[in-house]
């Protein structure tokens, strides 16, 4: 990677940072930045602009079942929203992931998106009666920000995707 690459990075995510947790965070953003939301932006454009309807999410909620295993400065981390789709909340004895201490709000998350994601594969579009409407990923880059409450959203990370 050529240094003026590395200059760049650096002064975009870490180069206003006041102390060693701020660095921290700027370089797992830089990381994950690069890594995965760019990339998911960039195939979810390629896929809408070859006129196949998108539907795009960010899951934003951290688990509680995180606690004293992973970091707190760990929000949502990559592919933990795949328990929550096949409903880890509602699995017991050996098959449960980690101790069971899913709270009733999880609960509804899960049963939640277990909804979004059958209507996907029954309609190939996810929305249905009383769930928050999930907006196709058009020209102005809707998506759903999945958390305990959902909610659209509009061009995740715009000026974080535009250095990239």
């Amino acid at each position: 990677v050529p240094s003026e690459v590395i200059d760049q990075v650096y002064n975009e995510y870490i180069g206003n940072a006041q102390n060693r947790a701020q660095v921290r965070d700027g370089l797992l953003d830089a990381i994950a930045d690069s890594m995965f939301v760019f990339p998911a932006v960039e195939v979810a454009r390629y896929h809408r602009d070859a006129g196949h309807p998108v539907y795009f999410y960010e899951f934003q909620h951290r688990p509680s079942s995180a606690a004293g295993i992973v970091p707190e400065f760990v929000k949502a981390d990559h592919g933990v929203e795949i328990s929550f789709i096949f409903g880890k909340p509602f699995l017991v004895g050996d098959v449960s992931l980690l101790n069971k201490v899913d709270t009733e709000e999880e609960d509804k998350l899960s049963r939640t998106m277990m909804r979004y994601w059958t209507n996907f594969a029954k309609n190939g579009n996810p929305n249905g009666e009383g769930l928050v409407h999930w907006p196709l990923y058009d020209l102005e880059e809707r998506f759903l920000e999945i958390d305990l409450i959902q909610k659209a959203g509009k061009k995740l990370k715009e000026q974080k995707m535009e250095f990239w």
